[in-house]
């Protein structure tokens, strides 16, 4: 709460299917690591991207609901560099490259809202690092 205003260098996307493309692009692009925290499984779409980018040695980690986690999680048996972690609750959903980074928070009645906050600002960078970084530590192995 005290790094919020680490926020104010980004962009808010309102709309849903822009924020989801915008995640994928996002991982698309990356060249060192991708890291995100979902509600729900990773979209199938994605299976293809996070396998393509496994074998060129991107570093994914992905935290999601502790009853999705399962021993076989990674998309590709051969890819060394995917981790996936549990957490019993998802505060919020993240996703974050080298280069960018992006985050949607919950709604006050517990809903998760998918408009949220995109940005390339080190200060926003480093603080949804932070916080991605902070649950990861508190996820739980497969």
């Amino acid at each position: 709460m005290n790094r919020l205003g680490a926020l104010s260098q980004t962009n808010m996307i309102m709309d849903t299917v822009e924020s989801l493309n915008k995640a994928q692009r996002m991982f698309i692009e990356a060249e060192q690591y991708g890291w995100g925290l979902a509600e729900g499984h990773v979209p199938e779409l994605m299976g293809p991207i996070m396998n393509e980018q496994a074998l060129k040695g991107v570093e994914l980690k992905f935290l999601i609901p502790e009853n999705l986690l399962s021993p076989d999680m990674s998309p590709s048996a051969t890819a060394r560099n995917i981790e996936a972690r549990g957490l019993t609750d998802i505060p919020a959903i993240i996703a974050l490259t080298e280069k960018e980074a992006a985050v949607c928070f919950r709604l006050v009645g517990g809903r998760m809202d998918y408009a949220g906050f995109h940005g390339k600002d080190p200060i926003f960078h480093n603080w949804v690092k932070d916080l991605f970084l902070y649950y990861w530590d508190k996820g739980k192995r497969a």
